[in-house]
Formats: structure tokens, sequence, C-alpha cells
């Protein structure tokens, strides 16, 4: 198992819009029971976000945006493909380093149409404990950069798996295990918000990390509690307002090195919902926070024009 902190990883937001309309869905369980424990990046959101919503924002790696994009490309002649729920994972590798990445999809696919249509090309099929997997070898148009091969189960036409071939593995086994939901990622999850249509966990980053300035330039509240040291989750929400949940575990910023020197004073989170707030947990800062679409919408155009990039490198 791997359970070493990861070594590096490029941070970046990713922004997400559609125009097909569709109403939030709740958690996923079936996806969230084939997160391996270890994962240390994990990042949700629903296709297709309603129309006229905000774009939504993630914090994912950039072979994670990449899978993202080839998925639709691969699974592009299913003319009945339909997705509901993405969940984004990337775990270290035997070096300490976020390599291994994957996507856990539900809604509809067919398998046959898929694979049929890749097997045209160079990808084959192959099976795993039962369940046929397509091995996909780097699309033309990215090969000069990226070079992973990836393995893709569909499962029971509901349930699409896309990743590098040790992600995947392990997600299978854990279906096939029909293993419950890590306890650890339920109780991260505990305490974001009821009814986040986006949400990301994420591990403690740096001293001074690029993620705090960035979130200051949304509301300071929010970026005090990525400078708690700990790891955090965030989730987002849109209503009339946009609404953020983010909170600090303090026990994981207690055992994190790279998290002594952090001091103290910095801004406690306003809370603004009552009753339907996440819970405290293990005592870690948490911020509640309502901005404006506008305001939001201003934040989030910085990054389509490039004004702000994230490079963020994690301690060991």
């Amino acid at each position: 198992m791997l359970r070493r902190r990861a070594k590096s990883v490029l941070l970046l937001f990713f922004l997400f819009n559609t125009v097909v309309g569709a109403s939030s869905l709740s958690l996923d369980l079936r996806l969230i029971q084939m997160v391996p424990p270890e994962s240390q990046v994990i990042a949700s959101m629903h296709i297709p976000t309603p129309q006229g919503q905000p774009s939504s924002f993630l914090l994912i790696t950039i072979n994670n945006r990449i899978d993202l994009e080839d998925f639709y490309a691969v699974t592009g002649a299913d003319a009945s493909r339909l997705i509901h729920q993405v969940v984004f994972v990337a775990a270290a590798d035997g070096d300490g380093r976020l390599s291994e990445h994957s996507l856990l999809v539900s809604g509809h696919f067919n398998r046959d149409a898929i694979f049929r249509f890749a097997e045209s090309g160079n990808a084959r099929t192959e099976s795993y404990r039962g369940e046929a997997v397509l091995i996909v070898p780097p699309l033309a148009r990215e090969r000069s950069e990226f070079k992973h091969l990836r393995w893709l189960a569909i499962l029971n036409s509901d349930i699409a798996i896309f990743g590098t071939e040790d992600s995947v593995q392990r997600e299978l086994d854990r279906k096939i295990a029909n293993s419950r939901p890590d306890r650890s990622l339920m109780e991260r999850l505990s305490r974001l918000g009821r009814r986040d249509d986006a949400w990301c966990l994420l591990p403690a980053p740096p001293v001074g990390g690029a993620i705090a300035s960035v979130l200051d330039k949304l509301d300071p509240r929010v970026a005090a509690v990525a400078r708690d040291g700990g790891s955090m989750q965030y989730g987002v929400h849109f209503g009339r307002r946009v609404e953020i949940t983010a909170s600090a575990n303090i026990a994981a910023r207690e055992s994190s090195n790279s998290a002594t020197d952090q001091a103290d004073a910095h801004l406690t989170p306003t809370h603004y919902l009552l009753g339907d707030s996440p819970r405290g947990g293990d005592g870690g800062t948490i911020a509640v926070v309502k901005i404006s679409r506008r305001r939001y919408d201003e934040w989030l155009d910085k990054f389509s024009k490039g004004d702000i990039t994230i490079v963020e490198t994690l301690p060991h």
C-alpha cells in the first residue's frame, strides 16, 4: 500500500462549464468505495452542470485533466453516453510522486460500441480478474509530452474507470471485493456542505503555498483554511450566491513537518450557516462563506485570461 507523501505535483484550477441542464446529484457511494485509501488528491463534480450555473473550479493534477479529455475522446463513439458524476483521483507511485491517476465515472456507457471503435485504432482488449479492460496508449495529440499507458473498464454499463494500470487495478480490486468507502475519506467528506456541486480533498500544502495566495483573491477566510497547515477539503454550491465550504484537518497539521513553523496568527473564518454547517470533527479551521456570482465569475475570469497560474510543490 502506498501511503507515503507525494513529493511534488503540478496543480491547476480546472474550469468546467456546460450548457446542458441537469440537477445536482447526491454523492455516488459506488464511486467513493473504489477510491484507494492511499489517494492523495481526490476531487469530484457533477456533469453536466445546470444551465446558467457558473463554472466549477477544482484543484487537480494535469494528468487528471488529460484523463478527462481523453476519456471523452475514447468514449466518443458511444452515442448513448451519459455522464453524471466524475471523481478524479491522484496517488503516489513507488517513488512518492503523484504519477498514478484515474477517473471514476457514473452514468451510462455502451461498452461494446466503445471497445469496438477503440480496437479499430491502437487500443486492445485484455482481461483483469474476469473484467474486460481496454488498454489505451497515449493519443496522437499528446504523445510528445504524455507517455502513460491507461486502462479503461466499464462495469454494468453504468460505471467507467479510466487511468493508469496500477490505479485501475486497485480500484477494480476494491469494487470486486465490495470494499466499504474508506473511513477517513468519509470523515473528510462529512466536513463539507451537504449540497456541494463540486468538492476537492487535498494533502497538506507547503509553507506559504500558492494555493492560499490565490484563494486570498476570492476570500481571505477561505485562504486562512489553506494556511492552517494540514490537509484540507473544500466544496462549492451554486445557489443564488456561491457558497464555499472549506475545512482543515488539525490531526494532519500536527503530524506534518512542513507545518511546524506555521504561525497561529491567521484569520479565523466566520461561520455563515447554522444547522446545515459541516461538523467540526478534529477541530481544524472551518470556513463557510457566501459570495456573489459576479465576484466569483470575476475571480474565475483571471484564470481564463492567464492572470493567475498555480504551480504547487508538496512536501514528502
